[in-house]
C-alpha cells in the first residue's frame, strides 16, 4: 500500500465535539423557548454542519429568523467549545504511531476558521498537522476536491498518496474526487440507518481503535 499520508476530518472523526454542541443547541432551545433536542438526534445530525442542527431544533423557521436562531446557537458554542470535546478514545495512539513513523497527517474540515482555531488551540498532539484546510480557507469546500489538493501539497504528498478519513458521504466523495483512498469513520456522527453498503469507501473504521490498527499496518 503505498499511503504516505494520513487526513482526517475532524468533527466526528478526529475530536468528539458532539457534547459541546448538544450543550450549547440546548442554550439556544432554551432562549428562544422551544423544546430541548434528544441528545442523540443531535449527535446524528452534527456533521451536516450548524444550519442543519439549527434546523433540527426550529423546524418551520426560515430566512433572517432561522438565521438569528444559528448566530445564538453559534455563539453559545463558541463559549463552550472546549468544555467536552476530546479526541476519539484510541486515536491518541495512533496520532503517536504517525510521529514514531514520520508519517505526515493533517485536517480536512467544513468547519469555519475561526472555530477550528478555538477548538485546536488547547490540543497538543504527538506531531502536529502539518496541514489544516477549513471550510472558508478556499472559496469551494467538501466534497470539491481543491481542499483536499491543498492538504496533499501541504504535506508534501500527492493526493494518491494519501488516505481520508471522515464520517459523512461527502467525506468520501471528497476523498473519491481527489484521487485518495478513502476511509468511513463508521463510529461517527452517522444517521441511525447508516450502513456500510451506503458508503463507497475503501475501508471502514467501526472504532476509533481500528483507524490506529490502521495506522500501525503503513
Amino acid at each position: 500500500m503505498s499511503i504516505k499520508c494520513v487526513l482526517f476530518d475532524l468533527d466526528g472523526t478526529l475530536l468528539d465535539t458532539s457534547y459541546d454542541f448538544a450543550h450549547a443547541l440546548k442554550l439556544t432551545c432554551l432562549e428562544f423557548d422551544q423544546p430541548v433536542l434528544n441528545y442523540q438526534d443531535i449527535r446524528n445530525t452534527v456533521s451536516k454542519g450548524g444550519l442543519a442542527m439549527t434546523q433540527l431544533a426550529f423546524p418551520g423557521f426560515e430566512g433572517e429568523a432561522l438565521e438569528t436562531r444559528r448566530q445564538t446557537f453559534l455563539a453559545h458554542y463558541m463559549d463552550s467549545i472546549n468544555h467536552h470535546t476530546q479526541v476519539f478514545p484510541g486515536l491518541n495512539a495512533g496520532i503517536e504511531l504517525l510521529a514514531q513513523k514520520n508519517i505526515p497527517w493533517g485536517i480536512v474540515t467544513n468547519k469555519p476558521t475561526y472555530l477550528t482555531e478555538e477548538l485546536l488551540k488547547n490540543y497538543r498532539f504527538a506531531s502536529e498537522p502539518l496541514s489544516i484546510v477549513c471550510g472558508d480557507t478556499l472559496t469551494v469546500r467538501k466534497p470539491n476536491p481543491e481542499p483536499m489538493f491543498l492538504a496533499a501539497e501541504q504535506c508534501g504528498v500527492k493526493p494518491e498518496e494519501c488516505i481520508y478519513i471522515g464520517d459523512h458521504p461527502r467525506d468520501i466523495e471528497a476523498g473519491i474526487n481527489s484521487g485518495m483512498k478513502t476511509a468511513a469513520a463508521m463510529y461517527g456522527y452517522l444517521p441511525t440507518e447508516a450502513t456500510a453498503k451506503d458508503w463507497p469507501a475503501d475501508f471502514f473504521f467501526h472504532t476509533p481503535y481500528e483507524v490506529t490498527e490502521f495506522i500501525e499496518s503503513l
